[in-house]
């Protein structure tokens, strides 16, 4: 991820699985070949190289100048695909004839693969031709004739890896012939695909082209018209591009089972009206969490079904510092000392472990309990023994158990006294191919992130991960991240196990002397096999610590540094832009809310300004579900890696303003969100799997891996896919979607969609926080 999660920018070849499906699961399906009139029907993009754009590269450096694109090979690896160029998103039509071309040149005599080959498991090879290249340029040329099935998923690659370090170049690239493609088209009815509460607002979104009302009807199962009218036009959704309308047919308020709205002739998904509807989603929410526990094995009792349970992955995490070459040419001394890092959680669809990711996704569990401590009608959530986990029953609420897991990791990730590392210190970006490298003394400072020192690829369930693993750098952010998660865990534990409260207590003290002595510590994205998380602008980390720290406290000098803040009191915009959305690299409204929740030292006149605040950016961000024709408190034309988890955070916002204000229509506006999430939006999707009449089902995950391997399981229930994503298009499938999608329609429910369809702790542990807060309230 990038904007809410972590850049994956580069994958093996045995991680790539892709093409190009538009539309989603549909009602009508037609096969159809790209129809061109020109002479030249060319499938790749980006064929001059004007930058990389189109292109991806796995375990090495790009570059591109004059129409040539240069591939800096220096560490070849030992099979053919550990380096690659490629591009996905080709179909190729059974019978039909296809020419590759290309030039290539090298600094040195050398070889490489050209393909062209299914994309995922089993990797049919329908081209491959072993090229011997020289230092001047030659010119290649292949015709072939498909001749098997015709397949839509198919991509080109120049397997470069398993020979010597190399600058490869190559130019003049194309792949000619008629694109073939499987066109679908998506139910015009949108709606709840679960359903509503029994008062809450039921509407459904209509794609229909008529500038005048359309005749609409709510039948139940035996076909009997419980309900009637006329939809209501919006027009232009600017955010998917449809001429659309609205259909309310919120007058339905008894239970109901089954039931199916009719308009203009299209028939919506079943749904149904009860306040149970979220129930279930909760705990499943919740569920993602154990099943995604490293260190441990995850057991049948303890999940939905009998293939989701594994033996424990990584279940002796005893890790040193990175030592060798990373992904940017840099020589990492490595360090003298190893930490035994068992535990935590895998943060999405690799097997990385992150603080910076992990610390706002714990803080979202434990803030929602706390909620419960502080807000008078607020009851607790899991509490002990209602939660299917191992702890359950043992006197502690489930969801803090849940939530431990992973801080103990966090504490381990904190580097002992008297150690020293090496660390690139000061703001570095532009030099990222040359970081200076200081020695320092660590203490307190925690590491950044645990992780495959490779990407390894689809499927591998984490117990048969076999790579290599090494802890990068510590960095600032992730030192903050501690020192704010464990300041709240003293609090909390602080009755319930004292012992431990301390410990946490003492690290986040810990970390905050480190952090400001080390306050220039950042990461950047060269560590091959793991997500950067970088973040250069750290204001609102130092300020939602010491927010934690003068909570638990109080301090005076932790309050110094939150009141003096340029973020103090700070929450977001709530406006289309999303300026100020809680995410992992925005953290100032999570201080925020903790100083508006919990009782402290603060001024009361300045808390209530907190809440004040919290309350007006609630109310922008209501105001936005009129202005959009998906009726979501949600607004922006473009949307963002992980756009489904700044919907649910948002909902974090609501939740509270009904909290403080004591309106409860902020809870309606919250339930319009999580109808765009379970299915009112253009692509009739349910972006949560097992939920829905067309749930997510291949999310990027290397365990829930069934698109690339039948054997592997289809993903639990439960788990929240990252959305619409219309900025960045860095992996093989999202890469074919580029000036092909607007907005909300730039997704594709594919395994290889990384940039479109991970699952990531921090954006479950939303889910987790507002499906709790609807089914307490069910819009009572």
């Amino acid at each position: 991820m990038f904007l809410n999660g972590k850049q994956s920018s580069l994958l093996l070849c045995s991680t790539i699985v892709g093409g190009l499906l538009f539309g989603c699961t549909t009602t009508e399906e037609s096969v159809i070949k790209d129809q061109d009139t020109s002479s030249n029907n060319e499938m790749l993009r980006n064929t001059e190289f004007a930058g990389s754009d189109g292109w991806w590269v796995s375990n090495a450096i790009i570059t591109t100048k004059a129409g040539e694109a240069c591939i800096q090979i220096d560490n070849p690896g030992s099979q053919t695909w550990d380096v690659i160029l490629g591009q996905g998103g080709i179909g190729l039509g059974q019978g039909d004839s296809y020419t590759l071309a290309f030039t290539a040149r090298a600094n040195v005599e050398t070889e490489f693969t050209a393909l062209i080959q299914h994309e995922g498991a089993p990797y049919t090879q329908y081209l491959n031709e072993n090229i011997a290249v020289i230092t001047d340029k030659q010119s290649f040329s292949f015709t072939f004739v498909h001749t098997e099935k015709s397949d839509p998923k198919t991509e080109f690659q120049l397997q470069l890896g398993a020979k010597i370090p190399a600058n490869i170049c190559i130019s003049d690239v194309s792949l000619n012939g008629e694109n073939f493609k499987i066109v679908t088209e998506t139910a015009a009815v949108r709606l709840n695909q679960v359903g509503f509460f029994l008062n809450a607002e039921k509407i459904a979104t209509i794609k229909n082209d008529s500038k005048q009302p359309v005749a609409w009807h709510v039948e139940n199962k035996n076909g009997k018209q419980l309900l009637s009218g006329k939809t209501t036009v919006f027009g232009l959704n600017k955010g998917s591009g449809e001429f659309v309308h609205n259909a309310d047919f919120s007058a339905i308020k008894e239970d109901q089972e089954d039931l199916v709205l009719i308009v203009d002739g299209s028939s919506s998904h079943p749904f149904q009206i009860n306040d149970d509807i979220y129930s279930e989603l909760k705990h499943d929410a919740l569920g993602y969490f154990y099943q995604n526990r490293s260190g441990i094995e995850i057991k049948e009792e303890f999940v939905q079904r009998a293939n989701l349970a594994r033996p424990a992955g990584h279940p002796n995490e005893r890790v040193s510092c990175f030592q060798g070459t990373d992904s940017k040419g840099n020589n990492w001394p490595g360090c003298d000392f190893t930490m035994n890092l068992t535990g935590g959680w895998y943060d999405a669809g690799d097997h990385g472990k992150y603080v910076v990711n992990g610390g706002i996704s714990t803080w979202t569990l434990l803030n929602l309990y706390e909620r419960s401590l502080w807000v008078d009608h607020a009851s607790e959530p899991f509490s002990d023994g209602q939660q299917a986990i191992p702890e359950a029953g043992n006197g502690v609420n489930d969801l803090l158990d849940e939530a431990r897991w992973n801080m103990e990791f966090m504490l381990k990730m904190q580097i002992p006294e008297g150690k020293k590392v090496f660390a690139p210190v000061g703001n570095q970006e532009k030099n990222i191919t040359n970081l200076t490298l200081t020695e320092i003394d660590a203490s307190g400072l925690v590491f950044h992130k645990i992780a495959d020192e490779r990407w390894t690829g689809h499927p591998l369930p984490p117990h048969l991960d076999t790579m290599k693993r090494s802890v990068g750098q510590p960095s600032t952010a992730a030192t903050l991240n501690l020192a704010a998660t464990a300041a709240q865990c003293a609090r909390i534990w602080k009755e319930i196990d004292s012992d431990f409260s301390q410990q946490c207590l003492a690290a986040a003290q810990r970390a905050w002397k480190a952090a400001n002595q080390h306050s220039e510590i950042y990461a950047y994205d060269n560590f091959t096999g793991s997500g950067p998380y970088n973040d250069l602008k750290l204001a609102d980390e130092f300020y939602w610590a010491a927010a934690e720290l003068f909570i638990t406290t109080g301090e005076d000098k932790y309050f110094t540094i939150v009141s003096e803040s340029p973020v103090y009191l700070a929450t977001p915009v709530g406006d289309a832009s999303g300026d100020g959305d809680l995410f992992w690299q925005d953290l100032s409204s999570a201080g925020t809310i903790s100083l508006a929740l919990v009782p402290s030292k603060l001024d009361e006149k300045q808390r209530q300004m907190a809440r004040d605040n919290i309350v007006k950016s609630a109310n922008n961000i209501a105001k936005l579900v009129v202005t959009e024709g998906y009726h979501i408190p949600y607004g922006p034309e473009q949307y963002p890696w992980g756009s489904n988890s700044n919907i649910v955070n948002r909902g974090i916002f609501l939740t509270y303003a009904a909290d403080f204000s004591g309106d409860m229509r902020y809870m309606q506006t919250l339930a319009h969100g999580m109808d765009y999430i379970l299915g009112r939006n253009p692509m009739d999707q349910s972006y949560i799997s097992g939920y829905g009449s067309n749930p997510l089902k291949n999310p990027h995950h290397r365990f829930w891996a069934h698109q690339a391997a039948e054997s592997s399981p289809k993903p639990a229930p439960g788990a929240l896919s990252g959305g619409p994503n219309s900025i960045s298009f860095s992996d093989p499938i999202a890469a074919g979607l580029k000036g092909n999608c607007t907005g909300q329609t730039c997704f594709v429910d594919d395994i290889g969609a990384w940039t479109l369809n991970e699952i990531t702790i921090n954006w479950n542990a939303p889910l987790v926080w507002v499906t709790s807060a609807l089914d307490e309230q069910r819009l009572q």
